[in-house]
């Protein structure tokens, strides 16, 4: 697209566009109504009320399509001169509204305007968070910043119930198609809210969907897989967390290295915690190096170490929402330091002195008898071990076969 030198001129390459109405032509458009493209920073679009309606310009005899881009121009004042992301945010609103309304309400047996609603629904979003961020949590006595995402989750949703009825167009035109990328939006609001339970109908109907799916862009799939992963990872659903972040990350493109990283950051825990350590080599080439020393603890058995690693990039794992679930790696390191005292003594009946004697190496010196006991009856209930406890003889009693399953059979069962 040629830079925008005028208002004329941005309205008259939309106008070009818009006689076209093909797919292309909309995704030509939906960079013209970007909060993030180039033109959104020229000081001439940012016009707080563009003229009467009778008097402005038209993009070809489309009224709507004026009205929106009209509207557009009206969020960007309110960004970039006013400052005032909630009448932005409402105008956004109005936007999606509008477009649900008088386009894809309206308009059968046609979607080649999807993705300009994209792109709105993506700006909505972002709008709402940057509204959030202007409201204090303690205006009176509460907050009421939720009430942002709720909004547009509300505006996003009644499109959503737009496009999935829309059952009678043919397979290339139908607006069912956006089912996908509408989930990936409410994905992301809902896990801004802590909402995730409101996802469950949504992903049934991506699960009961058939050869619809096969319809979907594959950069909504791969968005969609990431998002169902880090759900299902939060709910200890590691297999299914495993599968879906795997096809997130296999089919995100190569030259996308930040998308791969950011997906990366959920499924390294996922693939420890089923017995799968990433090599150095990875982490280093993602810029991953704050779980270099975790893995080599769990690797090793070192809880001390585990700790210390996870106290040093405390900062960097709770900003990416894991550091409770990397704490909970400490059973797995248990298991480790464990599995090598068992291969030490050589025997089925180990005394519970020896994995004391053992936690005292690696610098644990905290942990008593009792609690020593707790921790093995619980590997033993989670199946990570195989046998059971002599409260009596003070011993832990191992099956002669794999007294040591596989992680990732564990998980299985």
């Amino acid at each position: 697209m040629p830079s925008v030198r005028s208002i004329d001129d941005y309205f008259s390459q939309i106008e070009s566009l818009c006689y076209r109405t093909d797919w292309k032509s909309g995704e030509k458009i939906s960079k013209m109504v970007s909060l993030e493209d180039e033109h959104s920073q020229k000081p001439f679009l940012h016009i707080e009320a563009y003229g009467s309606r009778s008097k402005r310009c038209r993009v070809t005899n489309d009224e709507v399509f004026d009205e929106i881009i009209c509207l557009h121009l009206h969020v960007l004042y309110n960004v970039h001169v006013a400052q005032d992301m909630i009448t932005a945010q409402s105008t956004q609103i109005q936007i999606v509204q509008l477009f649900n309304k008088e386009i894809l309400q309206k308009r059968k047996d046609e979607n080649w305007f999807l993705p300009v609603f994209y792109r709105l629904c993506t700006d909505l979003r972002l709008l709402s968070k940057k509204a959030e961020a202007t409201v204090s949590a303690d205006d009176e006595g509460e907050s009421s910043t939720n009430s942002f995402f709720e909004s547009a989750a509300k505006a996003i949703t009644e499109c959503y119930r737009t496009c999935v009825s829309d059952v009678h167009a043919e397979e290339g035109t139908t607006k069912k198609v956006a089912m996908l990328n509408m989930t990936n939006q409410l994905f992301q609001i809902y896990f801004q809210i802590n909402k995730l339970n409101l996802l469950k109908p949504l992903i049934r109907a991506i699960d009961n969907c058939g050869g619809l799916y096969n319809e979907f862009l594959m950069a909504d799939k791969v968005a969609y897989n990431y998002f169902l992963g880090r759900k299902a990872m939060f709910d200890a659903d590691l297999n299914l967390a495993e599968k879906s972040l795997l096809y997130a990350f296999r089919n995100c493109p190569a030259e996308s290295m930040s998308n791969k990283r950011k997906i990366l950051i959920y499924l390294i825990p996922v693939k420890m915690f089923l017995g799968h350590m990433p090599t150095a080599l990875l982490l280093h080439d993602y810029r991953l190096d704050e779980f270099q020393e975790v893995v080599a603890a769990v690797k090793d058995g070192n809880l001390a170490q585990l700790d210390g690693a996870l106290i040093k990039n405390e900062a960097f794992f709770i900003k990416c929402g894991i550091f409770l679930m990397l704490e909970k790696l400490r059973m797995i390191t248990f298991r480790t330091l464990f599995k090598k005292v068992s291969q030490i003594v050589g025997t089925a009946q180990i005394p519970l002195e020896a994995f004391q004697t053992a936690l005292r190496f690696v610098g644990v010196t905290d942990v008593d008898m009792d609690e020593l006991e707790c921790i093995i009856a619980n590997l033993i209930a989670s199946k990570k071990i195989k046998g059971y406890l002599s409260h009596q003889h003070r011993k832990l009693v191992i099956s002669k076969t794999n007294a040591f399953p596989t992680l990732s059979g564990v998980s299985a069962n």
